[in-house]
């Protein structure tokens, strides 16, 4: 390489790195201009609507627009307002171009005309021009703009051609379709009984949802046939809707001798839901299959929750009965009601009660008592049942080791019974062999490949050669071959950016799009549970599962999983929302540790707490799955925060495609420079400290040069489990997180990256169409460490989980089958980020040498210097212009110490972390050492309120 080219490069590269610093300061200056313009407009838009006669003709006419379209909903206007606004907005230039706009080629403008446009539908010519546009568009996530804009207005022409639409949608745009067009409600009716006689699946579903929400004897006799029909989606929405609205039709001979099986379980919460006792009887003939037998217990547990008098009967049958599968079924109801029965009972405990408590603690059913004795105050009530205990627990020995489990130290102690010898070893996680051979063998291939070309390549020449020239020959050979290696790998990074760049601006302009009217139409964006396993997290549990309750989402749960906590986790969760335990049917779709018990408090409907034995983190989300009730579950850390609307902006990028979304993910930045106040975030600002500070720029250049890119790509591999959103049942069907005791009997320490790669070959198995999403404007915030050893730690465990990952999948790499996702992602985390780092640790350490030997030159240094520096600042600062397309995160100061960061970073840090990346190499030969402990030190504003 000649002198003249290497300084052009440089000055190239460089003249780039100033041009995006301009864009930055640019943006910032635009959109603080921006915003002041639109304040000052909105304030004299304020005022003219108090003055006598307003005059609107001061404003522009897209000015006018926005601000008509955000006011209109949240302000009262006068109808002679309205008719102002619009007879000026309808002779504007503005809106005759947004109108021809919705015939663009580019289907982004499309959508945001029909947006802009949307209050213009209060004029009859508009709304004819929407359903022109309508019949004409074949994009379907334009449609789903299209339609929710006149359903917006209750269109009713709309109708028609949208159930003709339902036919030709994908399954995922269709549920979608479904929800605006049940937003018409009883405007729907006429149309749904023209078409009770048509015999459509996608027809079938639209009725039984509506009927649903809006029950109607018209649909009746419709639901009956459906629920009886072969169509399993059909089926279960109209078994769904009678045992909601209907529950007496499902205890007719037609649905009690009903060949399916999943019919059963409708019947038996219909049972549970009318409440009669007189029916317990035929509730409790259902005991003799063991396939029925949880919901059994879980509808008679409710039934009992409603209706204390009940236990009773209960309690009688239980004696009297010698059948033996409904002796099982209602042992478990008492033991779950056992609490209640023991705190209603006044005075000593009659034979009754003592006869029921020995029964349920040789059936070694000892939930409902371990509970009470945990917490109740009755000393003497507490004397007799320790004394009870006692006898039973010294005559078993797995008694006494479930006691030891499960009851409070304290407690335990009153027992007077010796500690159990030795309890069987749980399965230990992240134990099994390290594939030493597998990971030699490609570390001598990668060592010794570029030796190879080099000899190979001047085998004429080395009989001639000594070996320090040989030596000399090797070194300027390998610095060049270092060059071209970080040309490629940052030209990757440049074309991935450039994939960002156009990526983040559309998934921003869809974002504006979309109002909360629209996301919040029922049933239009998919369900969510939350899931938050908390292990020793009692510094900062309060301010995050208050920060995951403040979700700005239609329809989401939260499940905090206490996994086993040995700090004050669980208690510390019991007293702040004051929750008491609850009985409720956890369906054991996922193998996992057992479940200790399950919190509630009926005033927050959507907080669950689950308490189980530790069995980490990964068991732990497979638990959360099993109890979880919503279409999609997010997994997220119990020491982060989601920003109100994350959750919205996370799960709103999957109305932007017309596939079915399995996976979607969001921004983790660091909150140790934030103060933070009941799970909300007071202020943001950038940490004090050189290490988080340095993590911050890491994270920006990570989530939105690399995943914003491979998101667009569709091959996403990596969505960080600090907030990740996965689709519920294909995770299950996959077998959920790895663990010991799970499907594949295997631990990792990627679990985030496992999941989306299996889920991801799941569905490319089976030639399904999908889509791994990211929103680049979605934030969580999270801890991140402040010192060098504990970083280190996280490093080599984030390498070795990449390592485990990519030889328990190594069948996909550079494979033909998995498509894109083989060839490209898979091959790509393979070469430069399984292997890169023993290249570039090879090219620092004989950059060293070639300085001490004088053969760095000219040309060499300048190529160096521009492919390993110049070009990492390039894609550091264009990460955080990207950054910048939404909103700005940080302050000017904070942003000018990130640009700081992304010039200081370059000289030593990086490559650092580099070298930790080889060590780790190293460290997944030797025996896995799973997570190790996680330091924790609390939220700033957490800590401040302390002391």
């Amino acid at each position: 390489m000649s002198g003249n080219i290497a300084i052009l490069m440089t000055g190239a590269v460089l003249a780039l790195n100033l041009l995006v610093l301009l864009g930055i300061v640019s943006l910032r200056l635009v959109r603080s201009s921006r915003k002041r313009r639109l304040d000052k407009a909105k304030a004299l838009f304020l005022s003219q609507l108090k003055a006598e006669r307003p005059d609107f003709s001061c404003f522009k006419a897209n000015t006018l627009l926005k601000l008509y379209g955000r006011l209109s909903d949240s302000i009262q206007l006068e109808s002679a307002v309205h008719e102002q606004i619009l007879s000026y907005l309808s002779d504007s230039k503005v809106v005759k171009t947004l109108a021809k706009r919705l015939h663009s080629p580019f289907f982004v403008r499309r959508i945001e005309s029909a947006v802009q446009l949307k209050p213009m539908l209060a004029l009859p010519s508009y709304r004819n021009l929407f359903l022109h546009v309508l019949a004409e568009e074949k994009n379907q996530v334009v449609v789903l703009y299209l339609f929710q804009a006149l359903a917006w207005v209750k269109e009713k022409r709309t109708i028609i051609p949208m159930l003709r639409r339902l036919r030709r949608a994908t399954p995922w745009m269709a549920g979608r379709y479904r929800s605006l067009l049940i937003s018409y409600e009883f405007l729907l009716l006429p149309y749904l009984k023209k078409r009770l006689a048509v015999d459509r699946s996608y027809l079938g579903l639209l009725i039984c949802e509506y009927a649903a929400q809006f029950p109607t004897d018209e649909l009746k006799p419709y639901l009956i046939r459906q629920a009886q029909g072969k169509n399993i989606l059909v089926r279960k929405s109209a078994l769904y809707a009678l045992c909601l609205h209907f529950p007496q039709e499902l205890l007719k001979p037609a649905f009690l001798e009903s060949p399916f099986q999943s019919t059963m379980g409708y019947v038996i919460r219909a049972y549970a839901r009318i409440g009669d006792k007189r029916y317990i009887p035929s509730l409790l003939a259902y005991s003799k299959y063991s396939s029925t037998r949880d919901q059994l217990v879980q509808s008679l547990s409710e039934m009992a929750y409603k209706d204390p008098t009940l236990l009773k009967d209960f309690l009688s049958r239980f004696e009297t009965t010698r059948n033996k599968s409904e002796t099982a079924v209602l042992a478990k109801v008492l033991d779950n009601r056992l609490t209640y029965l023991l705190t209603a009972y006044q005075g000593d405990l009659d034979e009754q009660l003592t006869n029921l408590v020995s029964s349920l603690v040789q059936q070694q059913l000892v939930s409902g008592l371990v509970q009470f004795l945990n917490t109740n105050s009755n000393i003497h009530k507490q004397q007799q049942l320790v004394a009870l205990v006692r006898n039973l627990a010294k005559r078993s020995k797995q008694l006494k080791l479930l006691f030891f489990a499960y009851l409070h130290p304290a407690v335990y102690q009153t027992l007077n019974i010796s500690k159990p010898e030795t309890a069987k070893p749980a399965v230990q996680a992240h134990q099994e062999k390290p594939q030493r051979l597998t990971l030699i063998l490609l570390l001598i291939l990668t060592l010794l490949i570029f030796p190879l070309i080099i000899v190979l390549s001047e085998l004429p020449n080395l009989i001639d050669l000594t070996f320090k020239e040989f030596l000399s020959l090797y070194v300027v050979r390998f610095n060049y071959f270092l060059v071209y290696y970080s040309i490629t790998i940052n030209a990757i990074y440049l074309v991935m950016l450039l994939i960002s760049f156009r990526a983040a601006g559309v998934q921003n302009r869809l974002w504006r799009a979309k109002d909360k009217r629209m996301l919040f139409t029922k049933g239009l964006l998919p369900s969510v549970s939350i899931i938050a396993p908390a292990y020793n997290e009692a510094a900062n549990i309060i301010e995050s599962t208050n920060s995951l309750l403040n979700q700005q989402y239609p329809d989401f749960e939260l499940i905090v999983v206490n996994d086993g906590s040995k700090d004050t986790t669980l208690q510390t969760l019991i007293t702040y929302f004051n929750l008491e335990k609850r009985d409720q049917l956890v369906p054991k779709r996922l193998r996992t540790r057992s479940l200790r018990g399950i919190y509630k408090n009926k005033d927050i409907p959507n907080l669950v707490v689950v308490d189980k034995v530790n069995g980490g983190k990964a068991d732990s989300l497979n638990l959360g799955l099993n109890a979880a009730t919503k279409q999609f579950f997010c997994g997220i850390d119990a020491d982060s925060l989601l920003e109100p609307d994350a959750l919205l902006r996370a799960v709103s990028v999957m109305l932007d495609h017309c596939t079915e979304s399995i996976a979607s993910g969001g921004n983790i930045c660091p909150v140790n420079g934030c103060d933070v106040e009941l799970g909300s975030l007071d202020s943001i600002g950038l940490p004090t400290k050189f290490l988080p500070r340095l993590q911050s720029l890491e994270y920006i250049r990570s989530f939105m040069t690399g995943r914003v890119g491979w998101a667009r790509l569709n091959v996403l591999l990596i969505i960080s489990g600090a907030f990740g959103i996965f689709h519920r049942d294909r995770t299950i069907a996959t077998g959920g997180y790895l663990t010991k005791s799970g499907k594949f009997h295997k631990d990792t320490v990627g679990e985030d990256m496992e999941l989306v790669v299996r889920l991801s070959r799941y569905m490319r198995e089976r030639k399904l169409p999908y889509r791994v999403q990211y929103a680049s404007n979605a934030n969580c915030w999270t801890e991140v460490p402040e010192k060098w050893k504990v970083l280190h730690r996280q490093r080599d465990r984030w390498h070795r989980g990449l390592i485990d990952i990519l030889l328990f999948h190594s069948t996909m790499i550079a494979n033909p089958r998995y498509g894109r996702l083989g060839m490209v992602g898979m091959l790509y985390y393979f070469l430069f980020e399984l292997l890169g780092p023993f290249v570039e640790a090879q090219g620092l350490l004989f950059v060293f040498i070639g300085a001490l030997m004088g053969l760095i030159n000219l040309p060499i240094a300048l190529a160096l210097f521009t492919s390993t520096i110049l070009l990492g600042m390039l894609v550091s600062l264009s990460a955080l212009l990207i950054s910048e397309y939404d909103r700005p995160l940080y302050s000017n100061k904070d942003m000018l110490r990130l640009v700081w960061m992304a010039i200081v970073e370059n000289f030593g840090v990086r490559q650092v972390i580099s070298l930790w990346r080889v060590s780790a190499y190293f460290s997944a030969m030797r025996k896995n050492r799973g997570w190790g402990t996680q330091v924790r030190t609390g939220f700033k504003g957490a800590q401040k309120k302390t002391q």
